[in-house]
């Protein structure tokens, strides 16, 4: 048996490359208190709000973005995210994936384009512009997410707010780093990109 300890200082956040995470915040006492986003096990929700907001996405396949699609819906839609710093949650990791994952998929990344596609209007341009390659159309880069039709004929139904409105109210700081460019940097002279994959089994590579 594994136990873990979770102080009161910290919040749920996303980056923009859709992964979750935690950050640390200064909380004065152990009172429940707001978070922009929180981690998809942890939840606890009323059934009946659960189904109104369309449970999870059963177009997603297997694991990840479920946290992001139901943190979003819930402030959009209504609702309020709460860490209860009290509250005990028992998670239980399998030593085995009982699930079948498919090969023809990347995973979590075709959940999170579904996401995005429903939840992030404008804003979904920001992940999408990190997929596939420099120089290729949008669509290719984005590949498939299957059908989202019904997802945004849910959206529009509980009448959510928009993306926009959840960024200014609940996670301001994504907007205080501006992106002013997108692209490769490239030396010409030599054909080498400006790379982030700094390690040694990436030496020689552009």
């Amino acid at each position: 048996l594994i136990t873990k300890f979770v102080t009161r200082d910290l919040e749920g956040v996303f980056y923009w490359n859709l992964d979750f995470g935690w950050r640390e915040v200064s909380r004065e006492d152990w009172s429940p208190y707001e978070t922009p986003a929180m981690a998809g096990g942890l939840f606890s929700i009323r059934k009946d709000w659960f189904e109104e907001l369309g449970y999870y996405d059963d177009g997603m396949e297997i694991w990840g973005g479920e946290q992001l699609e139901l943190s979003f819906k819930v402030w959009m839609c209504g609702g309020a995210v709460e860490i209860v710093p009290c509250s005990r949650v028992g998670h239980i990791f399998r030593s085995f994936s009982p699930y079948k994952w498919r090969t023809d998929l990347q995973i979590p990344e075709y959940n999170y384009k579904r996401v995005a596609e429903v939840w992030m209007d404008e804003y979904k341009a920001l992940y999408f512009d990190r997929l596939g390659l420099t120089g290729q159309e949008e669509s290719v880069n984005v590949g498939t997410y299957g059908d989202v039709s019904q997802r945004k004929v849910l959206r529009e139904s509980l009448t959510c707010k928009p993306f926009h409105w959840y960024l200014q109210e609940k996670v301001p700081s994504l907007g205080e780093n501006f992106i002013i460019g997108s692209g490769e940097i490239r030396n010409y002279h030599h054909q080498f990109c400006l790379d982030q994959q700094d390690n040694e089994g990436n030496q020689g590579l552009s």
